[in-house]
């Protein structure tokens, strides 16, 4: 892997070229840090499936906001997924982990997170209004389906190309930005000192000098959230330790 310096941005970490099929090393990593402390990654698991279960619920009566949140798990995910990060890191540098470890490494780096949440929750609403007023605008305020209905209605009916074409289309810009701007800034921001707005830098730097790599990364990404979503969100109790466990091993790989 070979080092990328980055003339005119000498206070950013530096970036490392990695192999376009790296992302298949970073999951065997990630299985076994999960392997390695299975009963606290799969509680976090846990969580995340108990809390989509309660969004899905909630939101029964409002199935595009339901829409918009599945599909916008993936512009917040690098940040919920930082305490599996804390968890590997402590794993690899011989750290105590557990839930008190764990909890207190977060809290003491817990302004950056924070302020890296708030502009990830930005992006979400963006996107959460933007669903709602393309629902609304082509199928009218009148409609009332659930969850399952609207779907089919908008993708699979044949009926509504141009909302099915501009929700994708938006969405994919919206989730290739965050992609961007988010695959290794939440690690950097729990590891080292360091500004929102750098980590972000990097992150950009990483994600153009690993294109290759990044494409490859990122589809293992959707492919792996997706299958935790159609198994009704009970695939994500292992998804979503194996991702993040596997994304702090890519972040290390790709970041000097």
């Amino acid at each position: 892997m070979d080092i990328l310096h980055h003339s005119g941005h000498h206070d950013l970490p530096q970036v490392r070229h990695v192999a376009w099929n790296q992302s298949f090393q970073w999951l065997g990593q990630g299985l076994v840090d999960l392997f390695h402390h299975p009963t606290l990654s799969l509680s976090f698991g846990a969580c995340f499936t108990l809390a989509g279960v309660i969004i899905f619920a909630l939101a029964q009566s409002r199935p595009e906001l339901l829409l918009a949140a599945v599909s916008g798990f993936l512009l917040v995910g690098p940040l919920l997924a930082v305490g599996f990060y804390e968890i590997s890191r402590r794993s690899a540098s011989g750290e105590p982990v557990g839930l008190f470890p764990v909890f207190r490494s977060l809290g003491a780096h817990w302004r950056p997170l924070a302020l890296f949440g708030v502009f990830l929750a930005m992006i979400y609403f963006i996107w959460a209004q933007l669903t709602t007023a393309l629902v609304a605008y082509l199928l009218g305020n009148e409609w009332i389906w659930g969850f399952e209905e609207l779907v089919h209605e908008v993708f699979f009916s044949g009926l509504h190309p141009k909302l099915a074409a501009l929700w994708t289309l938006s969405g994919a810009t919206l989730a290739a930005f965050t992609f961007l701007i988010s695959v290794v800034t939440a690690p950097l921001l729990l590891e080292r000192e360091l500004e929102v707005h750098h980590a972000m830098a990097t992150s950009v730097h990483t994600v153009m000098e690993n294109l290759p790599a990044m494409l490859v990364w990122s589809f293992m990404i959707v492919a792996l959230t997706f299958f935790g979503f159609i198994t009704l969100m009970a695939g994500l109790v292992v998804i979503m330790p194996l991702l993040g466990h596997a994304t702090w091993h890519a972040y290390k790989d790709l970041v000097e």
